[in-house]
């Protein structure tokens, strides 16, 4: 697959595996759609989803430094409520967070003078002119999104130099073991049916995914740590598409009462304790376009 924006300067191919082209082809008109657009759903998301560590966006920095950025424009596509959006601002003159969800957008904190939130298509976004954009970032959300007719259009948005950089978590792993072996289960075994293919890639940690950018490269050093209490883990998993598909499918059944009666059983009765350390293993990918194109 030959991304056309890519024709006029790099021979370099779009490289994705058979399950990331089936996401392309059958997910990004699913969840462009669907994903994330109930609004008690993306409520969880705002409230509950992992906050982006300093260290991350550092790493943005630093790597749109070695292609002398101007920091003037930062495009954030696929936003969600900001999360990833608003740490952008501080850095660039301007950011603008992008979501196909309406609900996504509408919980967007929109607290920085700086940033402008738009609903939109990822691979859409004729409202900002070619050439303009400094920054391209996709966090945790690469993988819903036609990436042929994206990357062109990335790379219509970006000057010269300019950086693209996808991240995101993969799967996290709890601490103490007894509340992990619980949580893991119903991730897996309950849940299993009712993630979205584009899950699995995730999981994976973009590894099917290659960039279309010359000297691309990987970072896998970085991890997002927290801890909670039970309550707000539960949250977290509120903020899941598989348990609002499941939920769908089962009315009479709630399953995040049921996970907390486990998890507050399992934790008493053999640690003794209710917070919980949990820990998502970070990945990056990052690319410049050329300078000369």
């Amino acid at each position: 697959m030959i991304v056309r924006g890519l024709r006029k300067v790099a021979p370099v191919l779009l490289n994705i595996s058979s399950t990331s082209q089936s996401c392309n082809l059958v997910m990004s008109r699913y969840c462009t759609t669907n994903l994330f657009t109930d609004q008690k759903q993306t409520q969880f998301y705002a409230k509950f989803r992992p906050h982006y560590t300093s260290e991350i966006y550092n790493t943005i920095v630093e790597f749109c430094k070695e292609s002398h950025s101007d920091f003037d424009l930062a495009v954030d596509v696929g936003c969600g409520s900001g999360q990833s959006t608003i740490p952008l601002t501080e850095y660039f003159k301007k950011v603008i967070g992008v979501d196909v969800s309406e609900n996504q957008i509408a919980n967007a904190a929109q607290n920085a003078e700086n940033v402008t939130f738009k609903v939109s298509h990822a691979e859409n976004l004729d409202f900002i002119q070619s050439n303009t954009v400094d920054l391209v970032t996709v966090a945790q959300a690469l993988h819903w999104l036609d990436l042929e007719k994206f990357f062109s259009e990335v790379f219509r948005l970006l000057k010269p130099g300019g950086s693209f950089v996808t991240y995101g978590y993969g799967l996290f792993k709890l601490e103490p073991e007894a509340a992990d072996n619980v949580v893991q289960h119903f991730y897996g075994n309950v849940l299993g049916n009712y993630w979205p293919e584009g899950r699995k890639i995730v999981e994976e940690k973009y590894m099917s995914i290659t960039l279309p950018f010359p000297g691309w490269r990987r970072n896998d050093s970085l991890a997002i740590v927290k801890e909670c209490t039970i309550d707000e883990f539960i949250g977290y998993m509120g903020s899941w598409s598989a348990l609002n598909e499941y939920a769908k499918a089962n009315p009479d059944i709630n399953l995040l009462d049921i996970v907390r009666e486990r998890l507050e059983t399992s934790l008493i009765s053999q640690t003794n304790q209710k917070a919980i350390k949990v820990t998502w293993p970070v990945f990056m990918l990052m690319g410049h376009t050329p300078i000369s194109r």
